[in-house]
């Protein structure tokens, strides 16, 4: 599915349950927004509370494993579950799905018997503030108007941004150059032609902190006779340490202008008037 396709999907998943919910969820919405203003869950925490609680699948898996951006924001306590179901299709924007039939990256799956290979890469090279930039773009592109937008806005920015340095702080015990990850798969597609699949930022960054999870992919694939290719020798750059403290001021930045950003009107809740009026998040 394009890019416009996942937009008018999740369009319309959002409008017709702004429109469903209502007064219930506008309120639920509302109770998190007070919350985030008054500090609780306003910081990254609570995705390294997700994380420690996410289970490691088998290695290999012999049944099929998944997890996504959408899903690590459906796991926020101040999100209502009918409005966490509107959500899932930001799965487009970053997902890891694979098990003992196919693999998948961003809501694409591939038979493991098209795959011809997985490409391993340092995970070190695609987190940077221009990576995470052209990310809070798609979010803020993919997420259409509904109550609370801007607050939902600021979780999934806070999920995204906290994976990311998550990963890269654990190279305080190993460098991030040298983790591999799995994040890239060539296949055959219609008429035998080889096609590639990258995956998306936060599917990089979620790889190259959960070792198990990178693990179990490998095997995954390496049981199902995939081959898995070494990744190339990274070349020298910005020290992990300077990259941590680039992307945090990055992330902060960004995080500040968001919540200042609540404070003033958001036109695009006018687009749902079937929603009583609240306070822009």
């Amino acid at each position: 599915m394009g890019i416009f396709e996942r937009v008018k999907t999740l369009g319309d998943a959002v409008g017709t349950a702004a429109t469903t919910l209502g007064k219930d969820v506008a309120q639920a919405v509302q109770r998190g927004v007070d919350a985030g203003r008054a500090g609780t869950n306003a910081s990254g925490d609570w995705v390294v509370s997700v994380l420690r609680s996410l289970p490691a699948p088998a290695a290999p898996t012999p049944v099929e494993w998944e997890f996504s951006l959408g899903a690590l924001v459906c796991r926020h306590p101040r999100i209502p579950a009918l409005t966490a179901k509107a959500l899932r299709p930001l799965d487009g924007i970053g997902a890891l799905r694979f098990g003992p039939e196919s693999v998948g990256f961003d809501g694409e799956d591939v038979p493991w018997s098209k795959v011809v290979h997985l490409q391993l890469h340092d995970a070190f090279s695609a987190m940077t503030t221009e990576a995470l930039d052209a990310e809070i773009d798609r979010v803020r592109e993919l997420l259409p108007p509904l109550p609370g937008r801007k607050w939902v806005v600021t979780k999934v920015v806070e999920g995204l941004a906290s994976v990311m340095l998550a990963a890269l702080e654990q190279a305080a015990e190993q460098r991030l150059e040298s983790v591999a990850v799995a994040c890239e798969i060539t296949y055959r597609g219609p008429l035998g032609m080889k096609k590639t699949l990258r995956a998306n930022l936060f599917t990089t960054a979620l790889l190259a902190h959960e070792a198990d999870v990178m693990r179990s992919l490998v095997l995954t694939a390496q049981a199902q006779g995939v081959p898995v290719l070494p990744a190339e020798a990274p070349q020298e750059g910005t020290r992990t340490a300077e990259r941590v403290r680039m992307l945090r001021a990055r992330t902060d930045a960004v995080t500040a202008q968001l919540r200042a950003d609540q404070g003033a009107e958001d036109p695009a809740l006018h687009a749902a008037p079937s929603a009583p009026a609240l306070p822009p998040a």
